[in-house]
């Protein structure tokens, strides 16, 4: 085989549906000595289906984004290949000049640190997978220069691996002419920032997403300094647009969409105030489509409690109770701390004062419950200037909530790519403190007082086998056992091993 000029792939943590469960994808957290390949692919990470030339029939949001923007920018169909990671044989060849990575979390450096950390048992699937791909043979043999982009691409800095050039930021307008420059042979350097993208140039997807992913808008006027997403000015895409990426996917059998940006609630607003017709007719459009879920991938707390009656009208036009049994959201509580949130979050609560953020929580909170939406939250520990008062504060928050049902996703503090936070040190498990050790029990607490409930929730999205199903139950049951030992140790304010 000759090869495609531009390979655009990812590992295989990356490249996989995860049999309908999108928060199976976590399992790439686990250290590979834990669970055999086979069982983790079957049960977790199963591989996207593959076309004959070797192509990947779903592949994720940002990788679609970029294929799109090759072939608008006059990069020809056969020069160009979103490459299923198990068919590379069928892509690259002495004629493939480039191949593109994207990642999440390639070297382990976010929620996979921790993990590793506190259970000693190596490094996880993710950073594994990605490192077998940088050194697969083919690309040792033809030596195309190797380009890292994605929400993760900052973490190869200063790493040895095989990559050539670090792709920070967005793709869509600087990439092809990175790309250009690399096939006439000109030096790029080894780190480039992408420029911005505006909403309307952000381009139609030409195959179908991971996780049914609908790119909605992109960036957030909160300015959280730890938050690079919030470093980025707020754009939304036309709903025409948005629309004919729903249906690329739901023409693949993507049948459960989820609606991506930072806060959904901003969709089509000008400033902090939602635009209600905007977005209520872009979910009204969606749903005529006839998908069988729709989702939003991210809401910020504040607009959710300073406009309740638009979640409940959202809940109404996708059918919660009768179309699907709840609707999902990723949500950043962060802390219970409002001296941390006028720290490192003054935008967090506006317009309503810092001082209420417990309250603000709390009341969200009975409204997800109330119109059965499964918020799936995260906190931070270990923020510059935290105090134990602080942790005790957010530990007090979650305990408080632990009647609704959702996930609580404690992470240790990593300066994620470009924040405010100049060169702020990471968190981990030698500066952790009795009190962060009972924040994270009370969460693994809640998590498992939920852990049936969530099941049965995310049930409704699966796509595996009565036997894959059978399996996540006894691992439930397993994982219940088990983490009641490092539960009672935690919630002690004592360290997991």
């Amino acid at each position: 085989m000759s090869g495609k000029r531009i390979v655009l792939t990812s590992d295989a943590t990356m490249m996989s549906n995860y049999n309908g469960g999108v928060m199976l994808g976590f399992a790439a957290i686990l250290p590979a000595s834990m669970i055999s390949e086979r069982i983790f692919r079957w049960l977790f990470c199963p591989p996207v289906e593959a076309a004959p030339d070797g192509s990947a029939i779903l592949a994720p949001c940002g990788m679609r984004k970029v294929e799109a923007a090759l072939l608008e920018a006059g990069f020809r169909r056969d020069e160009v290949i979103v490459a299923h990671p198990d068919h590379l044989d069928k892509a690259i060849g002495p004629d493939t000049e480039i191949v593109g990575i994207t990642h999440d979390d390639p070297m382990g450096k976010i929620a996979i640190r921790e993990i590793e950390e506190m259970i000693g048992r190596g490094a996880p699937y993710n950073r594994t997978k990605f490192l077998e791909l940088v050194g697969h043979p083919l690309i040792k043999e033809h030596k195309p220069k190797v380009v890292i982009g994605g929400n993760g691409s900052w973490e190869l800095r200063g790493e040895d691996v095989g990559v050539d050039l670090i792709y920070l930021g967005e793709g869509e307008r600087t990439f092809p002419s990175i790309c250009r420059k690399i096939v006439a042979g000109e030096d790029v350097g080894g780190e480039i920032e992408g420029e911005i993208v505006p909403g309307d140039e952000i381009p139609v997807n030409m195959g179908a997403t991971v996780g049914g992913i609908v790119e909605i808008g992109r960036g957030c006027w909160r300015g959280c300094s730890f938050c690079s997403p919030t470093m980025r000015r707020p754009r939304h895409r036309p709903i025409s647009n948005i629309l004919k990426d729903a249906e690329v996917n739901i023409r693949a059998g993507q049948l459960d969409l989820i609606l991506h940006s930072e806060d959904a609630f901003q969709y089509g607003s000008a400033g902090s105030e939602p635009n209600r017709e905007m977005l209520l007719d872009l979910v009204r459009r969606v749903k005529d489509l006839g998908p069988r879920t729709v989702d939003v991938s991210h809401m910020s707390l504040a607009s959710v409690y300073h406009h309740q009656d638009l979640l409940v009208e959202i809940t109404e036009i996708v059918g919660i109770g009768t179309d699907q049994k709840y609707m999902s959201a990723w949500i950043g509580i962060e802390t219970g701390s409002p001296r941390l949130l006028a720290k490192h979050m003054k935008n967090k609560t506006k317009p309503a004062p810092l001082e209420i953020w417990p309250e603000i929580v709390k009341e969200c909170y009975g409204l997800f419950s109330d119109q059965s939406w499964l918020p799936v939250a995260s906190l931070v520990l270990g923020l510059p200037g935290e105090t134990e008062e602080d942790v005790v504060l957010t530990t007090e928050l979650v305990e408080s909530l632990k009647e609704n049902v959702g996930l609580m996703l404690p992470l240790f503090f990593t300066p994620i790519g470009e924040t405010r936070l100049g060169n702020a040190r990471g968190f981990g498990k030698d500066r952790a403190r009795p009190e962060h050790w009972e924040l994270v029990g009370t969460c693994l607490e809640y998590n498992l007082r939920h852990l049936k409930s969530l099941h049965r929730y995310y049930s409704e999205r699966m796509t595996a086998g009565l036997s894959q199903h059978l399996a996540l139950r006894g691992i439930n049951l397993l994982s219940d056992y088990a983490l009641k030992k490092y539960l009672r140790r935690m919630k002690r304010g004592e360290p997991p091993n």
